[in-house]
């Protein structure tokens, strides 16, 4: 059979992919994601555990900002469709290297001790807890940096707290309201001036 016989390349996601409850709760960008790196997966190279694609690369391919594709990036992990294997870093030289990344779906041939055994795929997503995803980065409860106290509670020159400080929060802007009253002076602050 002939390159011309063959037709052009493809990518192929498998049914079982497809049927997966994860696939199915799993956002589009999320999906086009894995496109693109299972279009990097060459099983007769035996590449997969070393696919990479920066992030920069996905952006101009699927036509999203770096902060989409970032989120996309964590959402197929808790899923269960890719596995990190090596972080990305800078190099010695400058140039960044970028992350790789190991496809559940496939077999993978574990570091270079197994002689070209290759293990079975782990289908992780096939395991999913039902839990959905979150864009979330930290614990759930916790207040993002912009809603943290904006400033710290004044205090005295003798280290007490004020009497006027008035530390209720506003239930409408979530911000710290400040009593209009002026604080009181100690005896001591009051000589110095």
């Amino acid at each position: 059979m002939s390159k011309k016989d063959r037709g052009p390349p493809f990518v192929m996601v498998t049914i079982q992919v497809l049927d997966a409850p994860a696939w199915r709760v799993m956002s589009h960008g999320a999906r086009s994601l894995y496109v693109a790196l299972k279009r990097r997966y060459w099983p007769n190279r035996k590449n997969n555990g070393r696919i990479y694609l920066s992030q920069r690369q996905a952006a101009k391919e699927l036509g999203s900002g770096l902060s989409q594709i970032n989120r996309w990036y964590r959402e197929l992990q808790h899923y269960g469709f890719i596995v990190q294997t090596e972080g990305g870093c800078l190099g010695v030289d400058g140039n960044g290297k970028a992350s790789r990344w190991r496809l559940t779906e496939v077999s993978y041939i574990r570091g270079t001790s197994s002689r070209g055994m290759e293990d079975m795929p782990t289908m992780n997503f096939m395991k999913w807890n039902g839990d959905r995803f979150s864009n979330q980065v930290g614990p759930k409860n916790l207040e993002s940096r912009s809603r943290k106290l904006e400033r710290s509670v004044p205090e005295s020159w003798n280290g007490g707290v004020p009497e006027s400080w008035n530390g209720k929060r506003n239930k409408r802007s979530r911000k710290l309201e400040q009593s209009r009253e002026r604080p009181h002076r100690s005896r001591k602050l009051e000589q110095i001036f």
